[in-house]
């Protein structure tokens, strides 16, 4: 027994000694993170049944990449030693082992001490320090080993969100601990640019991870990536009491990007509710999170806490159920999508990624398939965001056994048998039908989704009913739809049609915005839509919009306004609007008077849009309102509140402390308001 006990130690030491080299040092990892905890945990509780075989190397001692093989030869940056340790965090999966956890928080302070804890995003990062002497930024630390970590000052210094100077009044010595990440749009951007020959990243940390490794710092300049700072070394010549004044008024006085989300809580409940909370709007950040971080608000209490090897006492990770895994790819078929692509879709051994069964995840195309080098039989890493399929991230070349094959595309649509389009410039395959049955579906599943005119009862058996018959071939045609054909469909009768009837004239009201998002034009997601409804008004003045206009336009870039300009500009389309326009529905954002609209003097409610068309940043303390009543002002009257400073800003409101955007602000030539000048321009508008 003692024998085997030795044995299984040394062998999970060792494969989690090999994951670690892969993640942390090659920026390569070979399993999921699911994979790798529970081998973790597996190690832990074997060392906790035999305290006899401690070894200080061990994994469970050890904070991130600590360990190398002996011949690996590498050019390595330089290795500093922190001040202060830099710690990892133990890790909790749900309320029971986060009610272990309060309670040993709760056992480590003298009886009947109140607690109150902090709630953070966990970013999925790389985890850094920066030091500052005199207010300057002189050093950048990876985490390492939590005893030193590497010297990444030179790709540190590109990113746009460090500061290189603190302002006045900051400490001699400072010592700041942060997160830098990609967010998901510059990651996909950056991924789009990138060669067969550079391959592609599999997510937005392994990004990180391997930019703040190069030698060249020219490389991470051309890299999206930014920070968002979560502690100190040491809270020594700071006047912050607590995590609370740290993260919501120190570091935004030393002009670092402000706390995306930041609450406090005083029970396990309490915490709980808000897990909940942000895990079910997890998929709509613009930034990758894996859960989050409970920390003990009171440095005191920390103090008397302390630490283990490895992780302090005082904070945990709250961690969601993880959404990468890796399973076999069984086979690769293909589907139709509403507009005619041809999706390679993979077929894999079931697997649960988040919390849900996978069977099936999307390719992409079979460029991608070919870029990936991902063949049929591979064992392949899936992730999952959100609602939507699920993809697969990429394939374990490492434990192919040569009975894998290659993808070969059909030469015919599935759906309709006509020839499929690819031309040897394009990367999405299509189907070139547009009466292609597979189309129509998908154009009618999207029109009516819940996110779109919500119409309810139109499902998808219904529709490929609707679609059979040759009742339906455009969403218009929805809104002419026979009652008594419809209830003499399958599974329907006379009560189910009225209702849908009901369903479908009911979304003849639903604003603009809604219906632009139903129209299915490419790139106009659900956000993109509400930023053009709240900017037009009403869809006549957008569909005849230049792309030069449109690109004038907050968040709509030229793919975005290309786009429009083809889509509007297409008879067939043109032809469509109009019926949905005499079928009743509704072209107009209610309450919003657009900037075009107000540009031409028009009103909306019978009241004038001082502000339409402008774009405002709010920064700093305001003494009369609070932020959010600051924005609240500026779009009742018809502007829009933007988070970070650009060309397109019209005016920056600056209150006390106002940091990092009012210095961009002046650098970029905006318009700076104090408080009396940003309430006089609320109550005469904009100066003529």
């Amino acid at each position: 027994m003692t024998e085997e006990v030795r044995r299984q130690l040394a062998a999970l030491r060792a494969e989690l000694h090999h994951h670690n080299f892969a993640y942390h040092i090659l920026d390569a990892p070979v399993i999921s993170d699911r994979e790798y905890d529970k081998l973790f945990r597996k190690l832990e509780k074997l060392e906790e049944a035999h305290p006899e075989y401690h070894d200080p190397d061990s994994p469970t001692q050890k904070v991130g990449g600590s360990w190398v093989p002996e011949d690996f030869v590498a050019e390595t940056l330089p290795k500093v030693a922190h001040r202060l340790p830099m710690l990892s965090l133990e890790n909790v999966e749900n309320e029971e082992e986060l009610t272990d956890w309060t309670g040993r928080v709760a056992r480590g302070l003298p009886e009947d001490t109140e607690v109150t804890y902090t709630v953070e995003y966990k970013m999925d990062g790389v985890a850094v320090e920066l030091i500052y002497e005199k207010g300057v930024f002189v050093l950048g630390l990876t985490r390492g080993d939590g005893v030193e970590g590497e010297d990444i000052t030179g790709n540190l210094r590109t990113v746009r969100s460090i500061p290189h100077r603190l302002p006045k009044g900051a400490p001699e010595l400072l010592e700041l601990r942060g997160e830098v990440y990609m967010d998901s749009v510059g990651f996909a951007e950056m991924n789009a640019r990138r060669s067969a020959e550079e391959g592609l990243f599999a997510n937005p940390r392994n990004a990180t991870a391997g930019t703040l490794r190069q030698l060249d710092p020219r490389i991470a300049a051309d890299r999206p990536l930014s920070i968002l700072m979560y502690g100190v070394g040491t809270l020594e010549g700071i006047a912050a009491p607590s995590q609370s004044e740290l993260i919501n008024e120190r570091l935004a006085e030393w002009g670092f990007p402000a706390a995306p989300f930041f609450r406090t809580a005083a029970t396990v409940e309490e915490i709980e509710a808000i897990y909940e909370e942000v895990a079910a709007g997890r998929d709509d950040l613009p930034f990758e999170i894996d859960g989050l971080v409970i920390k003990v608000d009171d440095p005191a209490l920390r103090e008397q806490l302390g630490a283990r090897s490895r992780a302090p006492r005082w904070a945990v990770a709250y961690k969601f159920p993880p959404r990468q895994a890796t399973t076999r790819l069984l086979d690769i078929g293909v589907q139709v999508g509403r507009t005619g692509a041809i999706t390679p879709v993979a077929h894999l051994e079931p697997v649960e990624v988040g919390g849900v069964i996978v069977q099936r995840a999307t390719l992409h195309n079979p460029k991608e398939i070919a870029r990936k080098e991902v063949k049929i039989g591979d064992v392949v890493v899936v992730q999952r965001a959100g609602d939507v399929i699920p993809e697969v991230v990429k394939a374990v070349h490492e434990r192919r056994t040569g009975e894998e094959r290659d993808f070969v595309l059909p030469p015919n649509c599935p759906e309709c048998d006509e020839p499929i389009s690819f031309p040897e410039d394009e990367i999405v395959p299509h189907c070139v039908n547009i009466g292609c049955p597979a189309q129509v579906r998908g154009r009618l599943r999207h029109f009516a989704s819940r996110r779109a005119l919500d119409i309810e009862g139109l499902g998808e058996k219904l529709i490929d009913q609707l679609v059979t018959v040759d009742l339906v071939r455009t969403p218009a045609d929805l809104y002419s739809l026979p009652l008594e054909e419809v209830a003499n469909l399958d599974r329907m009768g006379q009560k189910s049609a009225e209702n849908l009837l009901e369903a479908i004239d009911k979304s003849r009201t639903l604003p603009l915005s809604r219906v632009l998002h139903a129209l299915g034009i490419r790139n106009v997601g659900e956000h993109v839509a509400k930023v053009l409804a709240r900017w037009f008004g009403h869809l006549d003045p957008m569909r005849q919009s230049d792309q030069e206009s449109l690109e004038a336009i907050d968040e709509v870039g030229p793919i975005i306004a290309e786009t429009l300009v083809d889509f509007f500009g297409r008879e067939e389309n043109q032809r469509e609007i109009e019926r949905l326009r005499e079928a009743g529905l509704n072209f107009e954002e209610p309450g919003i008077p657009g900037s075009v609209a107000a540009a031409a003097g028009e009103e909306a409610d019978g009241e004038a849009a001082p502000l339409a068309g402008y774009t405002f940043v709010i920064t700093g303390t305001l003494s009369r309102r609070s932020r959010d009543e600051a924005k609240a002002e500026v779009e009742e009257r018809g502007g829009r509140v933007s988070g970070s400073v650009s060309k397109k800003t019209n005016y920056l409101v600056a209150g006390e402390k106002a940091g990092s955007k009012l210095t961009k602000a002046e650098s970029l030539g905006i318009p700076v308001l104090d408080e009396d000048a940003f309430e006089t321009l609320l109550t005469d508008g904009v100066p003529q």
